[in-house]
């Protein structure tokens, strides 16, 4: 069924449970929001399709979504969903920040606190995830209204998706936490399923260039990319430290006197001064390596994780 004002079709049955998730935040009763998981291997078309799944609440709620609604930071979804309403965000998940541990925990921790104070907002939040298991029941069986799963047939033909309804979810999720098999057949619902189109090519007839900036968008996509294995917490550090010693350098006044306007001692100064930094234009203009086999940048390497081959129930 043709949609939006770019023409692009989407599944007619698919449109229906739309239509369903919007009638929830445009309704007069209590207050509730929508939340659509979108899952499915690194470079599958999640994000496409959860872009022209956007543009289509956008146009039906009359919404504003554009290329600033999409989030890679989730501390800055965040902050966005926290300070306005009725939003529509899309929250695409930079796919191996999932390798470090440290990232499992705060990132679910995080979601599991966007999407626990979302609903009063009436946000419609789209997450992209590349492995729906490694996040907690809350997010993708109690707050996920449908996840639609993205593949390519037989790993060639891209552009497929399965959607599975929310009464499906918990099954989907035990399944594969004490079996460790991916379901998606088994609770895939029979008639919402098929293609979707790639609208963020600028090939296809009916892309969005004209009124989503890809070009931000990608901008934006590969700068959370060269920001994966970064020890922020360092790196804050190091600045402060270059800093500090630029205070202790000042001229024409005293150590004792910038000491006391500064609240300080003097020993403390004497430290800011002497300790060793690195160089402020490294800090701020070292080179980041983008190898990491991710789209939108350049791989020299093999991935760090190769994806498990998908199993027989796609095909």
């Amino acid at each position: 069924m043709i949609v939006t004002k770019y023409g692009y079709p989407l599944e007619r049955n698919l449109l229906r449970k739309f239509d369903l998730m919007i009638d929830r935040v445009n309704g007069k009763g209590a207050k509730k929001d929508v939340v659509v998981t979108f899952e499915g291997g690194e470079g599958e078309g999640k994000s496409t399709f959860s872009i022209a799944s956007a543009i289509y609440f956008a146009e039906q709620t009359g919404r504003k979504f554009d290329h600033n609604h999409v989030f890679f930071d989730l501390e800055k979804m965040i902050d966005f969903a926290i300070n306005n309403e009725e939003q529509i965000m899309v929250w695409d998940e930079p796919a191996l920040q999932a390798l470090g541990a440290d990232w499992a925990s705060t990132v679910v921790k995080n979601l599991t606190r966007l999407l626990m104070m979302a609903r009063m907002k009436q946000h419609i939040i789209f997450i992209n995830m590349t492995k729906f298991y490694k996040f907690n029941e809350y997010i993708v069986v109690d707050r996920s209204l449908a996840l639609i799963h993205v593949y390519s047939r037989k790993n060639i033909q891209s552009g497929h998706f399965q959607y599975i309804k929310k009464k499906y979810l918990e099954s989907l999720w035990r399944d594969y936490r004490f079996s460790k098999r991916r379901n998606y057949k088994k609770y895939a619902s029979k008639t919402i399923r098929g293609t979707f189109p790639d609208v963020m090519n600028p090939k296809y007839k009916n892309n969005i260039c004209a009124g989503f900036d890809i070009v931000a968008y990608e901008r934006k996509k590969n700068a959370a990319i060269r920001m994966i294995g970064r020890d922020d917490t360092k790196e804050k550090k190091d600045k402060l430290n270059v800093l500090r010693k630029k205070i202790a350098e000042i001229d024409g006044i005293s150590q004792t006197e910038l000491a006391e306007k500064l609240g300080i001692t003097r020993r403390t100064l004497y430290n800011w001064r002497d300790k060793d930094t690195p160089s402020t234009e490294k800090i701020e203009s070292e080179p980041l390596n983008n190898t990491m086999g991710m789209e939108g940048g350049t791989s020299t390497t093999p991935p760090i994780d190769i994806e498990e081959k998908e199993e027989n129930e796609n095909d």
